[in-house]
């Protein structure tokens, strides 16, 4: 007896817990699935979205590339601001090196801002599904598919399959861009999506991860805005 009665509250608890954990509206919120179609342009949905993008759209205004992401068919790699902070940061921390003032996002003109950017994009659209396997490991037989970006750059399209449970690639499956530019000397800069399969009206949009630098070479960048400001007297 002495035992059950000092269970018995314990059991009252319990099933007051499990009952309030019944009601759905005490813990979630139903807002329905993320189908991630929307009805406007890549360029008004980064817009939309300050936090991840204010300063990508800076740089998309001065490379005059709004109406590439708002009209035309396209797919873009979309970086975040934070990726852009990383390459300036590497830039800046160039000229500290060197002695020299520190170089704001408004001190890089459109079309340097134009060369780096169009490395991102795409003509057509391009969703997880149509992308062709690349696996590191296994790149002759699973290579992904070079691609020319806007401008004519070499990029290389991948998916990258994970296993699960031990179960060989049966797990969450990744999109992957990688910067080749020249075929016989490719430079092999491999970044991961982060989210993929935004589809706007007419582009679709992948999502860097924040481990990405702008340019994928930052020091690439780096040259070509040293090289800029060099030539502009402005060092």
């Amino acid at each position: 007896m002495k035992t059950g009665t000092r269970l018995f509250p314990l059991l009252v608890v319990v099933l007051m817990v499990l009952t309030l954990s019944c009601k759905k509206d005490n813990y979630y919120k139903d807002s329905g699935k993320q189908v991630g179609v929307y009805d406007i342009g890549a360029y008004d949905f980064l817009k939309a979205r300050p936090l991840f993008f204010d300063t990508l759209i800076n740089i998309i205004d001065s490379a005059g590339l709004q109406d590439v992401l708002q009209k035309e068919t396209v797919t873009f790699f979309a970086p975040t601001n934070h990726a852009i902070k990383k390459t300036m940061d590497v830039l800046n921390s160039a000229r500290y090196m060197q002695n020299k003032d520190s170089v704001y996002i408004r001190d890089i003109p459109g079309d340097i801002w134009k060369r780096f950017l169009s490395h991102y994009i795409f003509r057509g659209r391009y969703m997880l599904k149509d992308i062709a396997r690349r696996d590191k490991l296994q790149l002759p037989v699973f290579p992904g598919q070079n691609m020319e970006s806007y401008n004519g750059y070499i990029m290389n399209l991948g998916v990258q399959f994970s296993d699960y449970s031990k179960t060989k690639d049966v797990g969450p499956r990744t999109v992957v861009i990688t910067a080749i530019g020249d075929l016989a000397n490719p430079a092999g800069i491999t970044n991961l999506v982060a989210t993929s399969d935004l589809q706007c009206k007419n582009e679709v949009v992948h999502v860097l991860d924040d481990d990405h630098f702008f340019g994928f070479d930052a020091f690439a960048f780096t040259q070509a805005v040293q090289d800029y400001l060099q030539q502009s007297g402005r060092h």
